[in-house]
């Protein structure tokens, strides 16, 4: 298991549906800005973490070019073109001093692989059912079950062992994949494939919102409240404070969904009989948002090894978590009747007699 960075906060992704009469003008430029929010949120958390010391990991740690005169002459990391290079020099010029590493020399034996590549295969299936409009099932949805309990079960061992800022990242993360597994569950009882009935899902879909919750303000208030502390200590990084605080909105949308729900327990059955594939949507960015985090952490590790390092890294977590799963998600709504935002609103049996 990978050795954390000293200040890494975890990821996670978000909820979108939505209401009828606003459906088409706005959501371009909202699955855009959610897109380029969750980029910068994953890329600001690497960068804050390039020139923290390094543990142990699937390999050794990368040397620096600092480390002794005999390893300036080492082969630095490959950068994709020089503008990725001159960015990585400007913010952090210790990237450019990372030796060069295979990743064939990472020690891929190991549990992780196994569920990160049941993982993976779920993720391309999903890729290309997203494109043929092809309807979840509960088969998928207990693969994903499995699968992702099985990754991070496999994580948690060493997780005593880490640095603080990782404990609080990696709880957060367990608890946020929960409650995408849970509202994957839930979305799929109202479809014509159902894991659960609709009362049981109700049930853990509530559970799950509590955890959601929790695990937000556990990590918000220990990583904002570092933040305040870099201040203080002037070490302050307004790249990495951008993004967390990117990070901060696109977990809010989710917030918001789940107040949304618990404030009218009727409102998403009302969004659901005007919609009649929002359960899909909903489904599909849930799967998505699984494979994201565990796709992030990865990336994360590839850095910390110096087999993908800095911009470059930042770039593939942009095109691989973020920009593809975003495009087949948003390319599926505008086949689909189902919404990405407009939810929000929307009103419940609640609310119907108020003015």
């Amino acid at each position: 298991y990978p050795s954390p960075p000293r200040e890494s906060p975890a990821l996670e992704n978000c909820s979108m549906v939505g209401s009828k009469h606003l459906r088409r003008a706005g959501r371009r430029t909202v699955v855009v800005a959610v897109a380029a929010a969750a980029a910068l949120a994953l890329s600001s958390a690497r960068q804050e973490d390039a020139d923290v010391s390094l543990g142990r990991a699937f390999m050794p740690a990368p040397r620096s070019g600092a480390a002794g005169r005999g390893q300036r002459d080492a082969p630095k990391v490959a950068i994709a073109s020089s503008g990725l290079r001159q960015m990585d020099a400007s913010y952090n010029p210790q990237w450019l001093e990372v030796e060069e590493q295979s990743i064939s020399q990472l020690q891929w034996v190991h549990p992780q692989s196994f569920w990160a590549a049941a993982a993976t295969a779920i993720y391309a299936f999903d890729m290309t059912r997203f494109i043929g409009l092809v309807k979840p099932t509960a088969l998928e949805a207990m693969a994903a079950v499995v699968v992702y309990a099985g990754l991070y079960c496999s994580r948690y061992q060493e997780v005593r062992d880490m640095d603080k800022h990782y404990q609080v990242s990696f709880y957060a993360s367990c608890g946020w994949t929960f409650y995408a597994l849970a509202s994957l569950i839930h979305a799929l009882s109202y479809g014509p494939d159902p894991l659960l009935a609709r009362g049981p899902a109700d049930a853990l879909h509530g559970a799950a919102c509590t955890v959601y919750l929790g695990s937000c303000l556990y990590f918000y208030s220990y990583h904002w409240g570092r933040q305040w502390r870099h201040v203080q200590e002037g070490r302050f990084r307004p790249y990495f404070a951008l993004g967390l605080a990117a990070l901060t909105f696109v977990h809010g949308l989710t917030v918001g969904h789940i107040w949304k729900m618990l404030e009218d327990p009727g409102w998403y059955d009302t969004v659901q009989q005007i919609y009649t594939d929002q359960w899909q949507w909903i489904a599909d960015t849930r799967l998505a948002e699984l494979y994201l985090t565990a796709g992030a952490l990865f990336l994360v590790i590839l850095h910390l090894r110096g087999v993908l390092t800095g911009s470059a890294n930042a770039t593939w977590v942009f095109l691989g978590t973020v920009i593809v799963p975003t495009a087949a998600l948003f390319w599926e709504t505008t086949a689909l009747n189902a919404v990405a935002w407009q939810h929000y609103f929307m009103v419940g049996p609640k609310h119907f007699g108020d003015e």
